[in-house]
């Protein structure tokens, strides 16, 4: 047993030849080579710890203001936006009724005034009165009217240049006209006063076609200006874009509240998103609502407004052009002033009985020229029966004017000789007649027209509320934001 027990505790002790550790070295530590519990799990919770964003604070107070701002920061263009929308449309639609297109059809108000001053010389010559009376009364009522008109068109006119030049060309032609028509009637029955009249019925000739060519350019601004920017469809994209974001950043700062204080609902948060929500749809329903009536009242209500003019200068034209064919025997102009208008500009090709029949009923004309431009795409009533009248008198004006052609001397007559009676008679089935007829019906549709086109650009330029409702909206939206998020940091710091 002893002998056991020694070897035992031999085997356990260091060996002689083992050396043993010097005084001088330090033993190693107790965790030496082998990491602790407590330092591994500190380690495993680093690594699974979620990096904090350098421009995201890390504290609820601090995200609650960064909340705060980017709402601010979100609604300014928002409030912006929704000011300018309103006010400019508002600007657009106002000049577009007020100024530009008064002014264009202005111009072709001026055209009929003064065609119709040359019909008047034109009847009187050829019936005998010229040389008597001059040219008559409804002259000098025409013309009155004519330089009323260009005053007008060069009031309104005043910011173009180019316009003002052509307008000032005009005037001067006007008192040319005028000196012409009334050196004619110095002329007696000589063939002096003929050529007067002719070469004032060239001078208005001139005239109308100067003021076409300026009706024209009008028109293309007109256009221009109801397809700019503010007054399209498309300027609620990025109002709706900017609201929209705006209204996701309320939704997020709904959530980050729902989730951080437990709370299922902030009322306050989701009136300010219903509040943006509605502001889009009003925003975009009145952006499109404008758009359209600036379509119709500054598009298609002017095109039918300036063909019915037209309509009105080409039946003074039709008469006049006869009475001076009756008045030369028939001498053609030695000219390169531009020809007028004629039946085949009015209707082209003149429609039978049926055809104005279903014109009446509301169908779309299936002929050409100036009136079926007016027609064409508006059903309304009064103006379809209005434009079946004047139809009606153009049909007998064209019957007339082919008899008077058949009945005019081959010599020409100014003393009121055959076919003058078929040229100055007042009947509906004489010309003159017939065009009376026209013109009031034409008139009439004009009336309608122009009453359909007001209305249109009345509601366009209507703002709807927005400009005030707008920006009390966008406040609203800011207000309870605000508020919603004031009131959890007011918790959040009871809480603490």
């Amino acid at each position: 047993m002893s002998r056991t027990t020694a070897s035992t505790s031999g085997s356990t002790a260091p060996s002689a030849g083992t050396s043993a550790p010097s005084a001088g070295t330090s033993p190693p530590s107790a965790g030496a080579g082998v990491p602790s519990a407590g330092s591994a799990s500190a380690a495993g919770a680093r690594s699974f710890v979620k990096p904090v964003r350098a421009w995201w604070p890390s504290s609820t107070p601090g995200r609650l203001v960064a909340l705060a701002l980017l709402v601010v920061l979100a609604l300014v263009p928002v409030f912006t936006l929704s000011v300018l929308i309103a006010n400019r449309s508002a600007a657009t639609a106002a000049e577009l009724k007020d100024r530009r297109i008064p002014a264009a059809l202005a111009l072709d108000q001026a055209a009929a005034a003064l065609t119709e001053a040359d019909r008047a010389t034109a009847t009187s010559l050829v019936s005998g009165a010229f040389s008597l009376t001059g040219p008559g009364q409804d002259y000098q009522d025409a013309v009155k009217r004519a330089n009323q008109f260009l005053t007008l068109a060069a009031d309104l006119h005043r910011s173009d240049p180019s316009a003002r030049v052509r307008l000032t060309g005009v005037n001067a032609l006007m008192v040319e006209y005028t000196i012409m028509v009334g050196l004619a009637q110095t002329g007696g029955d000589g063939p002096l006063s003929l050529a007067n009249v002719f070469y004032a019925s060239d001078l208005r000739r001139s005239i109308v076609t100067s003021l076409y060519e300026q009706r024209r350019a009008d028109l293309a601004d007109i256009r221009a200006a109801r397809s700019t920017w503010w007054v399209g469809a498309y300027v609620a994209v990025p109002f709706g874009a900017t609201a929209f974001v705006a209204l996701v950043l309320v939704l997020v700062a709904h959530a980050y509240l729902r989730r951080r204080f437990r709370r299922r609902t902030s009322p306050l948060l989701l009136l300010a998103a219903a509040a943006l929500a509605a502001l889009i749809a009003w925003t975009v329903l009145h952006a499109q609502s404008t758009h359209d009536r600036l379509a119709e009242g500054a598009g298609r209500r002017v095109a039918e407004q300036s063909a019915l003019w037209q309509a009105r200068t080409a039946v003074h034209e039709v008469v006049g052009t006869a009475a001076l064919d009756i008045a030369s025997g028939g001498v053609p102009r030695a000219t390169d002033v531009k020809a007028g208008l004629t039946l085949r500009d009015l209707v082209d090709p003149v429609p039978s009985a049926a055809e104005i029949d279903a014109v009446r009923s509301g169908a779309d004309p299936r002929f050409g020229g100036l009136i079926a431009t007016a027609l064409a795409e508006d059903r309304s009533l009064p103006l379809r029966e209005a434009g079946v009248r004047a139809l009606t008198a153009v049909t007998a004006l064209r019957t007339a004017a082919e008899r008077t052609k058949a009945q005019a001397p081959p010599g020409g007559t100014r003393d009121g000789g055959p076919g003058t009676a078929l040229l100055t008679g007042r009947a509906p089935d004489r010309m003159s007649g017939a065009a009376d007829d026209a013109q009031t019906a034409l008139a009439e549709a004009l009336i309608v027209g122009r009453g359909a086109a007001d209305a249109a650009l009345k509601e366009a330029a209507d703002d709807g509320g927005l400009t005030l409702g707008g920006p009390l909206t966008c406040v609203a939206a800011l207000v309870l934001t605000l508020a919603g998020l004031l009131i959890r940091r007011f918790e959040y710091g009871r809480l603490r």
